[in-house]
């Protein structure tokens, strides 16, 4: 093991002399026996003690107290203080410094002895401790809770980058004060009143307390909604000394959660309102049959032949949704292809014929019986086949639950777009509603019971495709949707 080094600053040539033969005679190396401050920085540059003796009463203009409380700042090494004053003044003095000895002149060798020893264990104990602090605080500044620890009496005493940041006390601006200033925390109403105010006085100073639904309000005005407990600091015997918050945000987490269940509960609402266009056809057609309105085998046939459709767009609805879960995609995934858009308006048009017929209603299109209706120019567009149809499907449910006796469906294009309306002969809608009409959920009041999502969808669909809807409507006259969709969306 080497033997410890020792810098020795005295001004009196002889006492100096006599201290240093002391030192080595207790086995240290002597780096250096100097008379001034400014020469003690030179040995210090020049060879690293591990202790230095300073006399307090130097004559070079900085005496030993100031000495000494550069060397502690700058090189960290410890200094025992060597006077032959003991005045209260001076003491104080050198109390201010954290010297790690004090020794009176004259003064035995063995006395000397124990004081370095001690100073060199108590520095080192001392360094220990300070690097344990330092790995504990930049550990706890670099995990993503806030971390909050206070005395017993509840004023702060760390608080970590995290709980600086969300609860706005920056810097230390939150050290000395009262953690409830500090943790301005309003409880929920599971085991509290609904707005009691975060106190740590009284909580347990005996074990982990969780916090109740807690809202977080920073000193800048944002709230969070947090997760996190409150635990006493004790020591082998139990005793508290100390309380500590630990907590975390949680708000992206409960908006996320929020945000499932709405789409959740949406995914549910527009499958179910899928589902039931071709179960209402199948059950239409099915009835047609059974009361023997289909005549001649060609008439059973073509019944059958749209039930077998119904039934198949049943089957992709189901499939559809099968892979959307899986894929954790929407329902809605808009998916283009070339698709003619005639053959579309006629296939919904010959599934809705049951249901338009049991409310007594006519409909036509371009001015003729669905059954008549022969498209006299193209009207294919690039368009999601399964979005579209439940657009049409949804637009013509909607007229046929309004319509008073008829129902008028006009499909034409041109170069660039298709254009698509439906009239109905209904009560119409009210202004006030025009810009609610195709919201989420939203019905006009006094209307049919319905799941609020047949407009929804549609305006949903028109969008996904770069098109336009409008809405024509007079209280008492019915109601007009005009749709214009490009041919090749954007």
């Amino acid at each position: 093991m080497s033997k410890k080094k020792v810098l020795i600053v005295e001004d009196e040539i002889i006492i100096a002399k006599d201290i240093q033969k002391c030192v080595e005679d207790l086995g240290y190396v002597v780096t250096g026996a100097v008379p001034t401050a400014r020469e003690a920085f030179m040995k210090i540059e020049q060879r690293r003690p591990d202790l230095v003796l300073m006399d307090i009463m130097l004559q070079d203009g900085i005496d030993g107290v100031e000495a000494a409380s550069q060397i502690r700042k700058k090189y960290d090494i410890p200094v025992i203080y060597l006077t032959a004053y003991a005045d209260e003044k001076m003491i104080e003095r050198a109390k201010i410094t954290e010297p790690f000895g004090y020794l009176l002149k004259p003064f035995e060798d063995k006395e000397l002895h124990i004081n370095i020893e001690m100073a060199m264990y108590k520095h080192k104990l001392e360094k220990c401790l300070r690097e344990s602090h330092q790995w504990l605080s930049t550990t706890i500044n670099s995990i993503g809770d806030g971390v909050i620890a206070t005395e017993l009496t509840g004023r702060v005493i760390f608080i970590n980058e995290t709980a600086k940041s969300m609860t706005g006390w920056e810097g230390d601006s939150a050290i000395g004060r009262s953690a409830n200033d500090i943790f301005n925390v309003t409880l929920g109403s599971k085991g509290s009143a609904k707005g009691d105010r975060f106190n740590l006085e009284k909580l347990s100073h005996k074990s982990v307390t969780a916090l109740d639904n807690p809202v977080l309000t920073g000193l800048h005005g944002r709230q969070y909604h947090i997760s996190g407990c409150t635990a006493a600091i004790t020591d082998d015997l139990g005793v508290c000394y100390g309380k500590v918050i630990a907590f975390h945000d949680i708000t992206e987490r409960l908006q996320a959660e929020e945000a499932f269940n709405a789409q959740r509960e949406k995914f549910i609402s527009v499958l179910i309102h899928d589902l039931k266009t071709p179960l209402l056809a199948i059950k239409g057609y099915t009835r047609r049959y059974l009361a023997g309105k289909a005549a001649t085998e060609e008439a059973k046939n073509e019944i059958l032949h749209i039930i077998e459709n119904a039934a198949a767009d049943l089957l992709q609805i189901i499939e559809e949704t099968s892979k959307s879960l899986k894929e954790k995609a929407s329902l809605g995934k808009f998916n283009p292809v070339n698709v003619d858009f005639a053959s579309i308006v006629s296939l919904v048009l010959r599934n809705c014929l049951p249901m338009v017929d049991s409310r007594g209603l006519t409909i036509t299109i371009n001015g003729m019986t669905p059954g008549d209706y022969q498209p006299q120019e193209d009207l294919t567009l690039t368009a999601d086949p399964y979005q579209l149809k439940s657009m049409v499907e949804n637009i013509l449910s909607n007229a046929a639950k309004y319509a008073r006796t008829s129902i008028k469906v006009e499909v034409s294009g041109d170069s660039s777009s298709i254009r698509f309306s439906v009239s109905d002969d209904g009560q119409g809608i009210c202004p006030q509603y025009h810009d609610k009409i195709f919201d989420v959920y939203f019905q006009v009041p006094g209307s049919m019971k319905g799941t609020g999502l047949g407009l929804y969808s549609v305006k949903k669909a028109v969008t996904d495709h770069y098109g336009e809807i409008k809405l024509y409507s007079t209280v008492g006259s019915g109601t007009r949707f005009e749709i214009k969709l490009p041919r090749t969306p954007k």
